[in-house]
């Protein structure tokens, strides 16, 4: 199965989940190959291959939503290492700024490392799992 670089399909992910850029992004399944279509990316550069639009060999890159890594995991930290605060964290997610004011919460509590680390082991699951469903295998 073809290698697919980790930090390059994790990027592609975050990208494609940008809402409003219209940004795209392949995987290669026959060389595990990220391919990106963005105005952020000089096409001279990074050139997309001529049948990227018409073949079967390229898979969609999936979005942020796709691979519940949004509030999902942000649920599972809150439950695995701040269960007293599930209430008050449920709450910052019914505004504005949700993110921000967890990650407030987080270093009051001393969590940031921890939660970086579980949010990255979150991902790094996630796209793997999703390599394999494609034929493919998430290199590191």
């Amino acid at each position: 199965m073809p290698f697919v670089d980790a930090d390059e399909l994790e990027d592609a992910v975050l990208m494609v989940s940008d809402a409003g850029t219209g940004d795209e992004a392949w995987v290669s399944l026959d060389t595990g190959a990220v391919h990106v279509r963005s105005d952020l990316v000089d096409p001279e550069l990074a050139p997309l291959p001529d049948d990227i639009d018409t073949s079967d060999r390229y898979v969609p890159v999936p979005r942020v939503s796709t691979l519940e890594l949004g509030l999902e995991v942000v649920f599972d930290f809150v439950g695995a290492a701040m269960p007293e605060d599930e209430a008050r964290v449920r709450q910052m997610f019914k505004k504005a700024g949700g993110y921000r004011v967890f990650g407030e919460l987080v270093d009051e509590r001393g969590l940031s490392e921890r939660w970086y680390d579980f949010r990255e082991a979150q991902t790094r699951a996630a796209l793997a799992a999703w390599c394999e469903e494609n034929g493919l295998t998430l290199g590191v």
